[in-house]
């Protein structure tokens, strides 16, 4: 199993990978996925800090790497800002985080088991912090709770069962139809964003990540299906020895609204340092 070790001066987690195993250049290990330093490349060039994303993302894993054991709140909270990403951007939910704690009022359990679905629902519309599941997600959060409460009397505690099994299987058994601890309205992506906020050194497969994926010839579809996706973020984070969560930041921002937003639905090739890209000319072309 490799080590994931946290490291201080840079701020960024750092997967150990045996020596011989592909050749460095510079800073980074080189191999089959160029392409992705070509990615930082072109945002450091235009004065874009990457690394400040991945700032929570570190916080968590490394509370997770030092084995320090995320509460049932901790839990809830990552679930609820998972289910708020849903299709909608980011920049919105993160700049009033402060509002939607007090929503939550800090993610007291307790509150939320009796909280008013209808009510939570409100406060989140007035501060526009919804997405077009919020009325289904809020009716069902009660129940997701009550779900976390059972993996923790069945395990002895959420982390212990979410560390001991593989994390295909555990992004199955929470987020397909039919499993015991399906979590409600969470498909795969919002599920992977909720065990990132737990420190699961894990991708969100979402729309922009498949997306460049899939443009750079890194699957055999486009845009990229699930599962090549989560290989191929996996491939990537080996070879340039960086978590997978990481990766994922990267790609996230380079395609994602309010972010360095360069290769979304509408690519800006001319802005873009990724010199083999299969898609560049095929892009270019539609929207020229």
């Amino acid at each position: 199993m490799k080590q994931v070790v946290f490291c201080a001066p840079c701020g960024m987690f750092f997967v150990e990978i045996p020596v011989g195993k592909i050749e460095k250049k510079g800073r980074w290990i080189m191999g089959a996925y160029t392409n992705f330093k070509e990615i930082i490349d072109t945002m450091e060039s235009q004065g874009y800090d990457w690394k400040q994303e991945i700032g929570a993302i570190n916080k968590a894993q490394k509370k997770r790497n030092e084995q320090v054991e995320f509460s049932l709140s901790d839990h809830v909270k990552a679930m609820v800002y998972a289910m708020l990403s849903s299709n909608r951007p980011w920049d919105g939910i993160a700049r009033n985080s402060d509002k939607i704690n007090a929503v939550f009022k800090n993610f007291d359990v307790d509150y939320l088991l009796s909280a008013s679905p209808t009510e939570l629902e409100q406060q989140l519309t007035e501060i526009k912090c919804g997405n077009l599941q919020i009325k289904r997600q809020m009716n069902n959060l009660r129940s997701n709770i009550k779900t976390l409460q059972q993996i923790a009397t069945d395990f002895g505690s959420i982390d212990d069962y979410y560390n001991s099994t593989d994390k295909y299987i555990l992004i199955k058994s929470l987020s397909n139809s039919g499993q015991k601890y399906k979590l409600k309205y969470m498909g795969v992506a919002l599920v992977c964003e909720y065990l990132k906020g737990v420190g699961v050194d894990i991708i969100k497969p979402d729309v922009h990540v498949r997306r460049i994926i899939g443009r750079l010839g890194y699957s055999k579809h486009n845009p990229a299906t699930v599962r090549e996706t989560m290989d191929v973020c996996k491939a990537i984070a080996e070879e340039y020895n960086l978590s997978q969560a990481a990766v994922d930041a990267i790609f996230w921002q380079y395609g994602a609204n309010a972010k360095f937003k360069i290769c979304d639905s509408e690519p800006k090739c001319n802005l873009c340092n990724v010199k083999n890209c299969p898609s560049r000319k095929i892009l270019s072309d539609i929207v020229s």
